[in-house]
């Protein structure tokens, strides 16, 4: 047990990026869970989204 202590690499660079990637991959999947697919709501919530101002009415 008198081995030499294990030296641990650090590369904060690849660290960040390993955790960008993983917060972006998590967020395309919560989008991708509240994206409706089909169901009644779904075709509501676009018909609601698609409506603009511009036409006064």
């Amino acid at each position: 047990m008198g081995g030499k202590p294990k030296v641990v690499q650090q590369d904060p660079e690849g660290d960040a990026r390993k955790a960008a990637e993983k917060a972006t991959a998590e967020a395309n999947t919560k989008k991708a869970m509240r994206r409706p697919t089909g169901s009644v709501l779904g075709g509501l919530s676009d018909s609601a989204t698609k409506k603009t101002t511009l036409g006064g009415g």
